[in-house]
C-alpha cells in the first residue's frame, strides 16, 4: 500500500511540475495556485509514504488533504471564466472556498463537524455544475473532463474506499492530478 501511495503522490507532483511549468503565476495566478497547493500536499505524501510511523504528519495531513478536496476546482473554475466571455462569474467561485475554511478551523480545533463536510459538497457539486454548463457553452470538451475528474475525485473515491478500504484517497489524488492537468492544458493549449 505504501508503493501504491508513492505512486499517485508522484503522479500528483508531476502534473503540479507540468502546470508550473505551463503557467505563469502572472498570466493564470489561480491556476498557480491550486498546483502550489497540491504540491505541498504530493510531497507531504510522498513523506507519509516512506514513513514508518503510520501518523507521520497526521493532522497537516488531515488538513492538507481537506484543502486539496475543495481548491482545484474552483481555481480552474475562476481561471476558465477569466478566459471567458462571462468573466464576473469568477467571483462566485472564489466564494465557494468560504465552506473550506471552516472545515479547517474545526479539524485544527477539533470541533469538526460534519455539516462542513456537506457544504465542502455542495460548494464542489456548484462547482461541476458551473464547469459543464461552461464546457457545453463554450463547447469545449476538456472542461467537461475537468468536471467529470472533479466527480470522480471526491464522489468516486468514497465510493471506492467503501469497496476497497484505503484505496479511495489514492483515486481522489490521481483525480487531483487529472484536474491540474486537465486544467492546465485547457489553458495552454485552448
Amino acid at each position: 500500500m505504501q508503493m501504491v501511495g508513492a505512486l499517485v503522490n508522484l503522479l500528483l507532483i508531476a502534473a503540479c511540475f507540468y502546470a508550473m511549468y505551463s503557467l505563469t503565476p502572472a498570466n493564470n495566478p489561480y491556476g498557480y495556485m491550486a498546483a502550489s497547493f497540491s504540491l505541498v500536499h504530493g510531497l507531504l505524501g510522498m513523506v507519509r509514504s516512506f514513513s514508518d510511523e503510520f501518523d507521520e504528519c497526521g493532522r497537516t495531513f488531515l488538513i492538507s488533504a481537506s484543502i486539496l478536496e475543495v481548491i482545484p476546482l474552483p481555481l480552474a473554475n475562476i481561471e476558465f471564466y477569466l478566459v471567458s466571455d462571462q468573466s464576473g462569474v469568477a467571483l462566485v467561485h472564489g466564494l465557494s472556498l468560504i465552506p473550506l475554511f471552516y472545515d479547517m478551523l474545526g479539524k485544527m480545533g477539533d470541533d469538526w463537524d460534519s455539516s462542513t463536510e456537506t457544504l465542502k459538497d455542495l460548494a464542489l457539486l456548484g462547482n461541476i455544475g458551473s464547469t459543464s454548463y461552461l464546457a457545453i457553452k463554450d463547447g469545449n470538451h476538456l472542461y467537461a473532463g475537468v468536471a467529470a475528474t472533479a466527480f470522480v475525485a471526491r464522489f468516486g473515491a468514497a465510493l471506492i474506499d467503501h469497496f476497497m478500504e484505503g484505496f479511495g484517497p489514492h483515486v481522489a489524488t490521481v483525480g487531483n492530478a487529472g484536474i491540474l492537468a486537465l486544467m492546465t492544458y485547457a489553458l495552454t493549449e485552448g
